[in-house]
């Protein structure tokens, strides 16, 4: 294991940080797995075995899955012909299963120097192929969100982007291939309603985002719609 390589990584570095200012007294770090991108080496997440221990004299759990913080963006795109909103999906397989699973766009917060709503924008265009500046972004809670208590660190920060477009272009997105192939991205890009949108998300965060994007915005015809 390139332990060194770890010790320099932004993500473990905030990590041990949070721990320190946490009071926790770090006994030992062994890395069991780490996992680069193949375009730059860079780490993207790594499996690490902890002995800690809390100021109430416990220890924390040994299992560590180091991610880092991540972002997640809801993009609505309106119809100018109708007004309706369309909700821009990631169809990829999911990791652990090989489901098919319907998601938002989302990315690594990778850069020591980038802050959340320009990766949140970049990611936007390299995963949905939209010129996004991050202006044009809300975040849809005033604080990041962990996506797991217990094993691992990752902290979600929301976004949310409206936009208004023809309805040919919104359809014309319907399908589209995206993903670098590099790192082993095999994504299609797919269209729904709101409604619709809702249905086939099956994450606790995508549902969660099209909750609080409608009570955001006071869309409160389109929350009655969801399904259960």
């Amino acid at each position: 294991m390139d332990s060194q390589q770890l010790n320099d990584a932004s993500k473990y570095k905030n990590w041990r940080t949070q721990l320190l200012k946490s009071q926790i007294s770090i006994n030992h770090i062994n890395p069991l797995y780490i996992h680069r991108a193949q375009k730059d080496g860079s780490i993207l997440y790594a499996l690490l075995n902890l002995d800690a221990n809390t100021p109430e004299g416990t220890t924390l759990n040994p299992i560590c899955f180091l991610k880092g913080d991540a972002v997640s963006m809801l993009v609505v795109l309106i119809a100018e012909e109708t007004n309706e909103k369309y909700v821009l999906l990631v169809k990829q397989r999911r990791i652990c299963n090989g489901d098919f699973t319907y998601e938002h766009p989302a990315g690594m917060i990778d850069e020591e120097d980038s802050s959340p709503i320009e990766v949140a924008a970049r990611e936007l265009g390299e995963e949905a192929q939209l010129d996004v500046d991050p202006a044009d972004l809300t975040p849809l809670f005033n604080k990041p969100l962990y996506s797991a208590t217990a094993t691992s660190d990752e902290a979600l920060h929301f976004f949310y982007l409206e936009r208004r477009m023809p309805l040919a272009d919104i359809q014309a997105m319907n399908d589209k291939s995206t993903g670098a192939e590099g790192e082993n991205e095999h994504t299609q890009l797919h269209i729904a309603t709101l409604p619709e949108a809702h249905g086939l998300v099956s994450n606790i965060h995508g549902v969660m985002s099209h909750l609080q994007y409608l009570q955001k915005v006071g869309d409160y015809e389109t929350l009655k719609q969801l399904p259960g």
